[in-house]
């Protein structure tokens, strides 16, 4: 695997192993400058390394790879050696680097509390997460090939609470990217087993995205969505419901329809599609609010729950923390 084995700092020591044989003798190291600029808050920032202009070495070795991938100033991304990441993230620097006489002693470099890798297919999938100080997880995934060259990668930081929404959430796009053919077909004449009819009530409390309860199902959207309506769980438009013209609205709700006249009705499919592309063009949350007769705060929750991207979903998942 192709990583980085060694760098030279500022002031022109070299650091991790810089003399460690490439596998293949015919090879020459390659060599790359690597500005290390870690992020604010995390223990990275404190490293001695952190600002400095580095030249590394990189080659396939057979050094074990560390968790972090790094993006070279003269192009190219790789993973470094365990020594490598230890050295650039903890803030104890090492022997060429001195610390102040009256520093306090270091503390260990924290080591990631999730790790995950696997193989398949020729390539290399490597999940790692670090809690942060403020106590939420930076993942970082990173897919890369036979000789270690990066090939794709994820980074961001969540909450524990997070990594089962979105372990539900990376499976269904999965499934719905590859075509309709890894789409389950329904359940055959829509039989289903007490047991599942009983867990999918207790899921639909939870989860109200019927593309995630088809996934885990086993079964089609229109087949989760008959099985909730025989169980009386959600009903039909129109059914069971007093006609409008038999039911006048209160005072309060023909007051909040002066303002935003389609407060408290059911959003259709085709309105949440309009939605996503509106707010997908830019358009923000006041005018979002005026073209669809909604309050703000009920246009930010419409973004949250389909998924919108665009500046005002952006304020509506910021407007929520």
């Amino acid at each position: 695997m192709t990583v980085i084995y060694a760098f030279q700092d500022s002031s022109g020591h070299w650091h991790g192993d810089p003399d460690a044989p490439l596998l293949d003798p015919a090879d020459q190291p390659g060599r790359g400058t690597l500005t290390y600029q870690p992020v604010p808050g995390t223990p990275e920032a404190a490293s001695p390394f952190a600002g400095q202009r580095l030249t590394v070495l990189y080659g396939v070795t057979d050094l074990d790879a560390g968790p972090v991938t790094y993006q070279l100033d003269t192009g190219g991304r790789f993973l470094a050696t365990w020594h490598i990441h230890t050295l650039l993230a903890s803030p104890m620097g090492t022997a060429f680097v001195p610390a102040p006489s009256d520093a306090p002693p270091p503390g260990p470099v924290p080591a990631p509390c999730l790790e995950s890798a696997f193989t398949e297919n020729g390539r290399r999938y490597v999940l790692t997460g670090t809690r942060c100080d403020n106590g939420q997880l930076t993942l970082e995934l990173t897919i890369s090939g036979e000789r270690g060259d990066i090939q794709g990668e994820l980074c961001g930081a969540v909450t524990t609470d997070d990594l089962a929404p979105l372990a539900r959430l990376l499976d269904a796009a999965s499934r719905t990217l590859t075509g309709p053919a890894a789409i389950p077909p329904p359940r055959q004449g829509g039989a289903w087993a007490p047991a599942d009819s009983a867990r999918l009530a207790t899921r639909f409390r939870r989860e109200r995205d019927f593309t995630i309860l088809a996934v885990e199902f086993g079964c089609s959207r229109g087949a989760i969505y008959e099985e909730l309506k025989r169980q009386g769980l959600i009903r039909a438009p129109g059914s069971d419901r007093t006609a409008p013209a038999s039911r006048p609205l209160s005072e309060a709700m023909q007051q909040r329809r002066l303002v935003h006249r389609s407060s408290h009705t059911r959003w259709s499919e085709e309105e949440e599609r309009q939605l996503a592309q509106r707010c997908a063009e830019g358009v923000l949350t006041p005018e979002l609010s005026k073209e669809f007769g909604r309050s703000e705060q009920a246009i930010d929750a419409r973004l949250l729950k389909i998924g919108a991207a665009g500046p005002a979903a952006d304020e509506a998942r910021l407007n929520a923390l």
